[in-house]
């Protein structure tokens, strides 16, 4: 009798070396369009690729400190900033994913989905932030904009408020949760066990 090899399909999957690819993908799209000096592009590049041969490395991370560097050397511009946020968090989530997601493995879609939502949290805080910082330093910019940097800095402090405030009642329903239980006939209510 032979033994038969035990599998399962996973729906609506893709291969596990798709997010070290993208990582090679996003650097080298961000290399090229924002690093200004071929050698530093090149240097980055090499790392993404280390980092798909050998994620554990961490050259994921070193290609991704590149692209920062491309922006503050090169011209300032509102579009290369957002375009460089997007891609050194975009770098660093699928760095992530790689390092705990073997290459001959099946990734499901439905597993992304949280850190797709994380990411487009974050980027909506990170990129209206960073335009609010480029507005209030006024380089690059084409005049009569200058207006947008206060309501920016309204908007950030709108967002801690209510961010704030909803912590604020989470913490209230849940002491009023903990409140509610009933203390025990035989004695004080630890809440838990004694």
């Amino acid at each position: 009798m032979k033994a038969r090899a035990q599998s399962f399909r996973v729906p609506a999957a893709i291969p596990g070396i798709v997010p070290r690819l993208l990582v090679v993908a996003f650097v080298a799209v961000g290399a090229l369009v924002l690093m200004p000096f071929p050698l530093w592009q090149g240097i980055a590049i090499v790392l993404a690729v280390a980092s798909v041969l050998l994620p554990v490395s961490m050259a994921a991370w070193g290609a991704a400190a590149c692209l920062p560097f491309g922006v503050l050397l090169g011209e300032p511009s509102i579009a290369r900033t957002a375009l460089a946020v997007l891609l050194v968090h975009a770098i660093h989530v699928c760095a992530g994913l790689s390092l705990v997601i073997p290459v001959r493995s099946r990734l499901s879609l439905r597993v992304l989905g949280a850190s797709l939502r994380r990411l487009a949290v974050i980027q909506l805080i990170s990129q209206p932030l960073a335009l609010g910082i480029a507005l209030l330093s006024g380089r690059g910019l084409p005049t009569g904009v200058g207006w947008v940097a206060p309501i920016a800095a309204a908007a950030l402090v709108l967002g801690i408020a209510f961010a704030l405030r909803s912590l604020r009642r989470a913490d209230i329903a849940r002491d009023e949760r903990i409140s509610e239980v009933a203390p025990s006939p035989g004695g004080a209510n630890v809440r838990g066990p004694s």
